[in-house]
């Protein structure tokens, strides 16, 4: 007969992080909103007065 084995929270492996993490205060450097320029096309990254983050073209 099989038995199950459930893994416990400890023996799971841990998540490691393959993409740079940049944090938005660092983005907005104190400012509300930044221009982003991506391949010649201008994008506005705004922090909203909800403390939300909007990206618009």
């Amino acid at each position: 007969m099989q038995t199950r084995q459930t893994l416990s929270v400890a023996s799971k492996k841990t998540y490691v992080p393959h993409k740079p993490i940049v944090t938005s205060d660092t983005i907005l450097q104190g400012s509300s909103e930044v221009i982003i320029m991506h391949e010649g096309v201008e994008y506005r990254l705004r922090r909203t007065s909800q403390n939300k983050l909007i990206l618009t073209k």
